[in-house]
């Protein structure tokens, strides 16, 4: 039996679960460290702690991650592997084979494999969660560039203040609903959640509603730019905001309000360059199941 312990990092938790012959156990979570040596602990702990002998680990978190050698030439919000080498930090915490991947990748590999993308050749993703994550298939192989930063979706400029620091990930970042919102209703931003947020949305809250809306126009230009550039056959919205399914229909209108100058190239052309946009399938899942099958295909060479 094959028995992969597989973490999810993000900027706010850490996601795990143990995989059993290619099945998603119970997912459970803890707060993110700030330190590399309580990250240690809490990783440490928890191999301890599984129940039965383990195949190996791997860990899909952000940064600029180089997946066959380890380097992280970035660690995104994780200040504490800037310029680490990851597979021998892991190997150190684990003593087990290890592999590492960049989490908006991992996401890619989880659609790929059992979700939105799994019978699709051409395909991105962004990931909206407490930053913007971003990962592109071509040809079913997951885009690395030459650093190892394609589909830094999150650095994509928004506007043309090329002194202001106008990025996606400030755009369409979860705070960019968040905190407009406390703002608008004189909240404390700590009270506020994605779910509250969407409850009031669902209620009909004109100030979550204009929030909405802007949120997802900012979303559709990148959307549109990147169909525009690569011909996608579908691009996934994931991350934890994709549960709500009210997101696409907000997507759906903003891209409607983006092609309608376009109308006079008729029908056909229309449904050519339009993209085919789906919320993710695996939610948050993605992770953790991309991270598995990037071991299954580092750990089988």
């Amino acid at each position: 039996m094959s028995n992969i312990l597989v973490f999810d990092v993000g900027g706010t938790f850490v996601k795990y679960a143990l995989v059993q012959d290619g099945k998603l156990g119970n997912v459970n979570k803890f707060k993110t460290p700030k330190l590399k040596e309580q990250f240690r602990q809490e990783m440490v702990e928890i191999l301890h702690n599984v129940p039965c002998a383990l195949s190996g680990v791997s860990i899909s978190m952000p940064g600029v991650i180089n997946p066959e050698t380890g380097f992280a030439l970035h660690g995104g919000s994780l200040q504490f592997i800037h310029k680490e080498n990851l597979l021998e930090l892991f190997n150190s915490y684990f003593d087990l084979p290890v592999a590492v991947h960049n989490d908006a990748k991992a996401a890619i590999i989880g659609e790929m494999n059992e979700g939105q993308l799994k019978n699709i050749q051409n395909g991105a993703m962004f990931v909206l969660g407490t930053g913007v994550g971003g990962s592109i298939m071509l040809n079913r192989k997951v885009l690395s560039g030459t650093h190892q930063s394609a589909g830094e979706l999150s650095l994509l400029k928004t506007s043309t203040d090329l002194e202001k620091a106008d990025f996606l990930v400030t755009r369409n970042g979860i705070q960019a609903l968040l905190r407009p919102f406390a703002e608008a209703k004189q909240l404390d931003l700590k009270q506020l959640s994605g779910e509250l947020f969407f409850e009031a949305l669902q209620n009909g809250d004109s100030d979550a509603i204009s929030i909405m809306q802007r949120f997802t126009d900012s979303l559709a230009v990148q959307i549109w730019n990147l169909q525009a550039t690569l011909d996608l056959d579908k691009i996934v919205i994931g991350g934890g905001i994709s549960s709500q399914p009210l997101l696409l229909d907000y997507i759906q209108a903003s891209l409607k309000k983006l092609i309608l100058p376009l109308s006079h190239l008729g029908d056909t052309i229309l449904e050519t360059i339009q993209p085919c946009v789906e919320l993710s399938s695996l939610g948050n899942n993605a992770n953790l199941l991309g991270a598995y099958y990037h071991f299954k295909v580092t750990h089988s060479k």
